[in-house]
């Protein structure tokens, strides 16, 4: 019974999009959706592109988790120290509306036309969410809830780790969780302006250049299938859940 609600409230749409491109390839000039998930399959079958995959997906792990660890450090500083705040908070909102590709051209003056310049790039593109979500978690945890632990004789580190830190989490896991697009986003654009490095931005460059809109579909297809993917069972499904568990709330 889980199976088929499962298939019916994921799978079944899916079909549905995917049935009606096909139909409209018929009567329009796009291409059919059947080519493109063939496509697909031959790309993951791919020696080629499985290594471009991984030099990506090993680019995307080190940006984030240096996003991760730079934005909780300083989200938790803004949070708690109004002069911070004050110094680092505006810093947190530019970094945050600055669109990821707007940190190449700065990348590639830093570091030159290296996976150093595109790692650098994911790093900008995705502290500022963590840090601003971070400092709002922080700011928003019920004043009732910390005069209440100050009554059961927290305070200090104590307080903050084990009460401000467990009331924020939600709020920081909805940073890391759009950290992670924002991220993806600025390393396909990394990749793609610096096309010397080899990753999945340098196969979108190169099929986009050879006017092969089918294989450039079924590039963007396992992007998206791979962001979706992430979000989906590790953010939502992993962490999510256990979070909502805990919480009681599942």
């Amino acid at each position: 019974m889980k199976a088929v609600r499962w298939a019916r409230e994921h799978l079944l749409p899916w079909v549905v999009f995917l049935a009606v491109w096909e139909i409209l390839s018929y009567v329009l000039p796009i291409p059919s959706s059947l080519r493109i998930l063939h496509l697909g399959w031959g790309d993951v079958t791919n020696p080629g592109f499985a290594s471009a995959l991984v030099s990506s997906l090993g680019r995307m792990v080190v940006g984030f988790t240096a996003a991760t660890g730079l934005g909780i450090c300083l989200g938790m500083l803004i949070g708690q120290y109004r002069t911070v705040d004050n110094i680092l908070g505006t810093l947190a909102s530019a970094l945050n509306a600055m669109p990821g590709a707007a940190w190449v051209p700065l990348a590639i003056f830093l570091f030159g036309l290296n996976q150093k310049a595109v790692i650098f790039t994911i790093v900008l593109g995705a502290t500022g969410v963590v840090m601003l979500n971070t400092s709002f978690g922080i700011k928003d945890v019920p004043p009732l809830l910390i005069r209440a632990a100050r009554t059961m004789g927290a305070s200090g580190p104590s307080l903050f780790w084990h009460v401000i830190i467990p009331a924020a989490t939600p709020r920081i896991i909805d940073g890391l969780r759009l950290a992670w697009a924002f991220g993806w986003r600025a390393l396909m654009a990394g990749e793609l302006l610096i096309s010397s490095v080899n990753g999945m931005g340098q196969l979108l460059s190169t099929v986009a250049k050879q006017g092969n809109i089918e294989q450039l579909l079924a590039y963007m297809g396992i992007l998206a299938l791979i962001g979706m993917t992430v979000d989906g069972l590790i953010f939502n499904r992993l962490i999510g859940d256990r979070l909502r568990a805990r919480r009681g709330t599942a």
